[in-house]
Order: structure tokens, then C-alpha cells, then sequence
């Protein structure tokens, strides 16, 4: 190893034991009932903590993502319901999203029930290891995080699909746990549209509807944040319409509005992806006190080999154009890291090792690569830690003020 590089990573390990490491978008709930219903055991322990503790993670929100054929008709889903079957391919049905989104047959309490079944397995996982695990949803858990007593969890729904038209549900979710949500994955529900896919290249068009509008409301009531990273264009707009007249009304305020944030998006204009965010959203974001977690996705970030593990400094390259594209752009106070990382969830959903790696990251522990990268490139220690950490940790105490 290069003796220079040799001292970075050194460098960069001291910086991700200064600060609680904070990961704004890991699908680990959803893995975890995978792989329970698959018959593995503490997937936490396996497969995360000692990476995280590597690599001095303190905080992971845990998305609460559900697959677009939960949804479907039961009738159409053979030998699921009601059994231990994990997972079904998009090929196994005859139909699509758009196709039973058009019949209105889209069964909106299926996929409730699969989101209070993943919260109940990763609730149970966390409590299994109480002694180093907290699941955050107060001032006082978060306050733990910040004195590296214990590694926390944050729960949100990566798209409110799963309350259909009722908002009470909302509140059942906070009620569980749930501190913030996305209106919509990548299509279109009762409250929104979401963008294309990362693999695919169209500019989906949709607004939100009033009853999505409600949904923010209910959101801010009671205190929970909104996360835009697949949210359409015009959906964005419209979200960013909403933020910038509130702002404008409680300038007088001595509560401050909690900010939208991105939690796994990067830089459109580095790479073209309707997942990633144009200059005029980035800066729209950052005008309004928002943080941008950058994703580790090689879709997203624009690395086409697939063969990462062979060539991981260039896919590291890649991931520091991004980051160091936003500094320039916005400012550091509103960068930060939303990794994404799925090639675990993949392995988990097919029970094979042997898949093709998507992430530009082979787990939590490489983050010191990245660390180690932005600095070996010439980005300030201070500008460093407030990525790895400083931002998203303000913007939670923000949360639960």
C-alpha cells in the first residue's frame, strides 16, 4: 500500500471515532424479516454491528421499505400469504403496478400489516442486543448516540403506500416508533408519484394529491421529517412550494420548521439520474436548512463497472465527485451520507452470495475508504466531519427538540 494512503486511512479512522458516524438510509428492517422468515437469527449481530463499531457508526435510520407485489391482490399472490415465503420475482406475476394502480385493487392493508411485521422484527433484534442497540425516538435516546453510549436506530417509511387514505395510520406508525417518511417509493400511491427507478431514465410526471398534502401536515404535527429522495420533479416542487410559504409565515416563530431532507440522493448534474437531485433542488434545499445523505448505489452514482471489487478506488473517485460537488455547491453544513447499501438485502432476498455487487460499497466498515478518499483528494478535516456525522446529528437534535 501506498505509505501517503496508508496515513489517510489512519487519519480518517481517528475522525470516525471523534464523531457519531451517521447513515441516513440502510433498508435493515426489511432485510431482517427476510431473513427471519428465511430462518437466520440475529442478522444484526452477524451481519452489521461489528461493521459499524469498525468503522464508528452511531446512528442508522432504518428505512421500512415494502416490495411492490406486498400490494397486490392476495389472489394473485400464490402460496404467500399467510406462509413463511419471503419473496416473489416481478416475473412471477402477469401484471404490474401500473396495472392494478389503474383497477384500483392495489390492497393498501396488505402492505400495512408487512410494514408492522418488520418494525416487530427489528424491534426484537434491537432488544436482543439492549447493552449496545437503542431504537431512537426521543431527546433522551438520541442523547446516548451523542455520548457513544450505544449504536441507534431511527425507523422511517421509505413511502406511506401502506396507509392508503387513512391518515389516523400515520399516527399509529409514530405511535410504533416511526419518526419520519417519504410520501411515495418510486411510484405512484394515494399521496403522490414517485421518480423513475435508478436503472431507468424518464421524467415521470404526477403532483401530489391533496390528500398527500394532508399527509406533510400531519407529518409536521406531529414532529416527524420528510425525506423527498424519490419523489418526482413536479412532486418536489410542490413540496418545496409548501416549505418556502411556511418558512415565510413563521419567520417570527420561535420554533424553527423542521427542514425537508434527501436521505440517499447525489448530484444530477455529476450524474444524470431522475434519483438524483438538480442544482436548483440542491440549493432549494440547503436555502430552506435541508441535508442531502449521498448514496452508495453504483446506479445512482454513475459507476457502470461491474466489477467494483477489482476497481474500488475509481468507484470511490466517483462517490468524491459527488460529495465534493455539493461542498461547492450548497456548503458543507448540508452534506452528509445516505448510503443505500443493498447488495446485503439482495443476498438475503435470493439467498445466494454470489450476486452481482450494486453497492459502490462493500459494507459500513469501507466508509473509511471513502473518508480516507475525500481527504487524500484535499477536503478539510472540519468539512469531513460534519459529512460523516456533525449535520445529521443537528438535524435530529433538531427533531426531537
Amino acid at each position: 500500500m501506498n505509505p501517503k494512503r496508508a496515513s489517510f486511512e489512519e487519519f480518517a479512522q481517528r475522525l470516525h471515532q471523534s464523531v457519531p458516524v451517521i447513515d441516513a438510509h440502510n433498508d435493515l428492517a426489511g432485510e431482517i424479516l427476510l431473513r427471519h422468515q428465511q430462518g437466520e437469527q440475529d442478522v444484526i449481530r452477524r451481519l452489521y454491528l461489528p461493521n459499524w463499531k469498525a468503522a464508528g457508526f452511531q446512528l442508522i435510520l432504518s428505512s421500512i421499505y415494502i416490495e411492490n407485489w406486498v400490494f397486490y391482490p392476495s389472489s394473485d399472490i400464490p402460496h404467500f400469504i399467510g406462509s413463511t415465503r419471503p419473496y416473489l420475482s416481478p416475473n412471477s406475476f402477469s401484471k404490474t403496478w401500473m396495472d392494478y394502480r389503474k383497477e384500483e385493487t392495489l390492497c393498501w392493508e396488505q402492505g400495512f400489516e408487512h410494514a408492522l411485521k418488520q418494525i416487530e422484527i427489528i424491534k426484537k433484534e434491537i432488544h436482543e442486543l439492549s447493552e449496545e442497540l437503542c431504537l431512537v425516538t426521543t431527546k433522551n435516546e438520541l442523547e446516548e448516540v451523542k455520548q457513544r453510549k450505544k449504536i441507534g436506530i431511527l425507523l422511517y417509511m421509505e413511502g406511506l403506500d401502506c396507509i392508503g387514505s387513512d391518515l389516523d395510520k400515520i399516527y399509529t406508525l409514530y405511535q410504533l416508533g416511526v419518526r419520519g417518511a417519504s410520501l411515495t417509493w418510486s411510484r405512484p400511491n394515494l399521496l403522490a408519484t414517485g421518480c423513475c427507478t435508478a436503472t431507468k431514465f424518464q421524467d415521470i410526471p404526477g403532483r401530489i394529491t391533496s390528500l398527500g398534502i394532508q399527509a406533510i401536515q400531519e407529518l409536521q404535527r406531529l414532529g416527524m421529517f420528510l425525506d423527498i429522495s424519490h419523489l418526482n420533479n413536479e412532486g418536489w416542487a410542490q413540496v418545496n412550494n409548501f416549505f418556502s410559504n411556511q418558512s415565510a409565515r413563521q419567520e417570527a416563530s420561535s420554533t424553527p420548521l423542521l427542514p425537508y431532507i434527501a436521505t440517499h440522493s447525489d448530484a444530477y448534474s455529476v450524474h444524470p439520474n431522475y434519483r438524483n437531485l438538480t442544482d436548483e433542488q440542491m440549493q432549494e434545499l440547503a436555502k430552506q436548512g435541508g441535508i442531502m445523505g449521498f448514496n452508495a448505489c453504483k446506479y445512482i452514482v454513475g459507476y457502470s463497472d461491474t466489477h467494483i471489487g477489482s476497481h474500488s478506488l475509481h468507484c470511490l473517485d466517483a462517490m468524491c465527485c459527488h460529495i465534493e460537488y455539493a461542498v461547492n455547491l450548497i456548503g458543507a453544513n448540508h452534506v452528509g451520507l445516505g448510503f443505500d447499501l443493498c447488495d446485503s438485502y439482495t443476498r438475503g432476498k435470493y439467498q445466494n452470495e454470489n450476486i452481482e455487487p450494486e453497492d459502490c460499497l462493500e459494507n459500513h466498515k469501507k466508509a473509511l475508504l471513502l473518508t480516507s478518499r475525500l481527504l487524500e483528494r484535499g477536503m478539510s478535516e472540519q468539512t469531513v466531519l460534519r459529512i460523516i456525522g456533525l449535520n445529521w446529528l443537528e438535524y435530529f437534535e433538531l427533531l426531537f427538540r
